[in-house]
């Protein structure tokens, strides 16, 4: 080999042995079906909340477009047209702003579209080199037959840096491009005098590249106005924008996620869980999204009898295994007990016995779940109304509203009563406002069949009441009821008595009742418990570990016990901390170096003598080893502790190293 460039490898057996292809059996078997049906599932959802947020920046969008339109006709020449986005912490505009303008953008100019963010450079010759590679890599107005590489420099001249704007000068030329939009995410990231610098630079060149910027603001203008240098802000010509509230982004987001068009819901734990998340941590409104999909995917990749989720699923497709599954569901369980409790045994027989009675039966209880979720919605916004129109009631969030009702708490809660009784005690033009509301909405039509007639007798007796100035006031009306005082004994004492309702009134006490009846039933038929529906761990996603430990990850905590406890992870007796010399030992020579080493750590100060480590590693290890395999060990195990962040040198004492972390921060 020190001569012979190659040499030809003949082994001895020419032609390896074929693997067998196995195919997946049991559970497994409905793999890519459960995968079809995820990916077209979550394809609609995700086409869903595209809208709603297309719905929701809309007017903001159109805005920035019109300014791009403005400043191609009239730009000013000395200085850069600049769009200020006050967009929030967690907009959806926040990383999608150049792809949301680009869409929106249906004119005939040739624009570049450019995204950066503070990670793009780290210094202004890796910025710009990075601006120039995207914008010369792709324009979205050239034709595919335009999208060939540029030549990097003048034919016959010099050869240009890499990080020269001279390249997107020609690259402009060469397009005929009227506008190179470049839109920076987080301003406020970006250290203020590189991006000072940068402002300066594309202002010497502005007569030559027609640069426009868009900052996208999650705090304030004068915040970002302090940070960039004088010279800057002189050649920036602003133009400020407000886009929508993070607040509302949130909630409709989660509005289009609990459409009763989606084919899988979340629970109230793991939708409370990611709202909290969303709250308090500063994320974009993708990432909402991003736990949605995270909380799809886990239902149908992991659970098996998601299966039945799917439009087109037929008996042949079903494995007796899945059918075993389904079977022994805990809601099915439950089911199968009211159904005896009912008398009904031979229904039950054949649900246990006949595989497509089962398949039939499971399909249409699923169908049937998700309408009653579906309906439990239309119930929350029935609530919604009465908070909005009743006058000193807080109208709660669509999200919070859905955690509440999703846990099978908000029907005869406080809350709902505390309404209701309010309801009551509404005058009549109140009332009417509330009926009307309702009414408009055509929503539930079930209960807007109960209210029209009701209505109608409400507003006949409005028009003919005798004091037009004054509305009708029911008997549960506080101005209906009087204070009595009687003396009995030299003890005072105060009694209630209702006031002599007039005619009217007492017709307009009896609408109101009615009224209130008919919502109390609605609402306690149609707020149900979701876990107690039938099959709801098919329709249905309420997990949360999974979730937790993906989103919301503790590496160092994991790292913290498998040092202090390996036998945990390691599974076996010998790590275990039975092992030691006594019974509060759990040292012992058989465990992993780094563990041993990590355990000695947790005993030191704040500076650790080298020397004193050595020894004490070599006495709970040394005994079975020789000591230059220890001494390897030991620095192996040292150089893992200082990668993990536990140790580090220090220039005070050489044969010391310093203690970083400690444990459980």
């Amino acid at each position: 080999m020190e001569y012979e460039k190659c040499y030809v490898f003949k082994p001895d057996d020419p032609q390896p042995a074929k693997r067998r292809r196995t195919e997946p059996q049991g559970l497994q078997s409905s793999w890519n079906l459960r995968k079809k049906a995820y990916q077209d599932t979550w394809k609609a959802q995700q086409d869903r909340i595209d809208e709603r947020l297309r719905t929701i920046n809309a007017a903001t969008i159109n805005n920035i477009v019109g300014f791009l339109e403005d400043v191609a006709v009239d730009a000013p020449k000395e200085r850069i047209p600049t769009g200020l986005i006050i967009a929030g912490p967690n907009s959806a505009l926040r990383t999608s702003i150049a792809a949301q303008i680009s869409s929106q953008s249906n004119t005939d100019r040739r624009r570049s579209y450019t995204q950066i963010s503070s990670s793009s450079g780290s210094n202004l010759k890796s910025l710009l080199k990075t601006i120039i590679q995207k914008v010369t890599s792709r324009t979205v107005e050239d034709d595919e037959d335009e999208l060939e590489e540029q030549p990097a420099s003048r034919k016959g001249g010099p050869k240009l840096l890499n990080y020269d704007l001279e390249l997107l000068h020609l690259y402009v030329q060469e397009r005929r491009i009227e506008q190179v939009v470049i839109a920076i995410e987080d301003p406020e990231a970006c250290d203020g005098g590189l991006l000072s610098e940068l402002v300066e630079l594309f202002s010497y060149w502005q007569d030559r590249i027609p640069f426009v910027l868009l900052f996208n603001i999650a705090t304030s203008v004068e915040f970002l106005q302090q940070r960039l240098s004088k010279t800057a802000i002189k050649h920036l010509d602003g133009r400020v924008f407000d886009a929508a509230v993070s607040a509302d982004e949130v909630e409709q987001v989660f509005d289009s996620l609990t459409t009763p068009e989606a084919s899988l819901w979340i629970g109230s734990n793991l939708a409370t869980m990611i709202l909290d998340r969303q709250s308090d941590y500063i994320q974009g409104i993708e990432s909402l999204v991003q736990a949605a999909r995270y909380a799809y995917m886990s239902h149908f990749y992991a659970n098996a009898v998601s299966i039945f989720l799917s439009p087109s699923l037929e008996l042949e497709d079903v494995t007796a295994q899945h059918l075993e599954a389904v079977r022994n569901l805990p809601s099915f369980r439950n089911l199968a007990r009211q159904i005896l409790d009912e008398g009904d045994s031979g229904r039950l027989r054949d649900l246990l016995d006949n595989d497509e009675e089962l398949f039939d039966f499971a399909k249409a209880r699923v169908q049937e779940g998700k309408q009653g979720l579906a309906k439990i919605l239309e119930a929350t916004e029935v609530v919604r109304c009465l908070q909005t129109t009743l006058p000193n009631a807080t109208a709660s969030s669509q999200p919070r509203m859905y955690v509440q009702a999703m846990s099978g708490k908000l029907a005869g809660s406080p809350m709902l009563r505390t309404l209701l009784l309010s309801l009551r005690k509404a005058p009549s033009d109140t009332a009417i406002g509330v009926v009307n509301y309702l009414l408009e909405r055509n929503k539930p039509e079930d209960l807007t069949e109960q209210i029209s007639p009701i209505a109608t007798e409400l507003e006949a007796l409005i028009q003919n009441q005798d004091d037009t100035a004054q509305p009708l006031r029911s008997e549960e009306d506080v101005k209906n009821s009087t204070l009595r005082t009687t003396v009995i004994a030299q003890k005072v004492e105060l009694s209630k008595q209702k006031s002599t309702l007039s005619k009217q009134d007492a017709a307009y006490t009896t609408i109101i009742r009615r009224l209130s009846d008919v919502l109390e039933t609605y609402l306690t038929e149609k707020l149900v418990n979701p876990k107690d529906l039938a099959f709801h761990e098919i329709f249905m996603y309420d997990l949360k570990s999974p979730f937790r430990e993906v989103f919301t990850p503790r590496p160092r905590h994991a790292v913290e016990r498998a040092l202090a406890a390996p036998h945990d992870y390691l599974d076996c007796d010998c790590c275990g901390p039975d092992q030691g010399e006594g019974d509060d030992v759990t040292l012992a020579s058989s465990q992993p170096s780094t563990a041993v080493l990590y355990q000695l750590y947790l005993e030191s100060g704040n500076l650790i003598n080298a020397s004193d480590l050595w020894q004490a590693f070599q006495a709970v290890v040394g005994d079975a080893q020789d000591e230059q395999q220890t001494m390897a060990l030991f620095q192996r195990g040292l150089a893992e502790m200082r990668y993990l962040g536990f140790v580090k040198n220090t220039r005070k004492r050489v044969d010391h190293v310093a203690k970083v972390a400690w444990r459980g921060l």
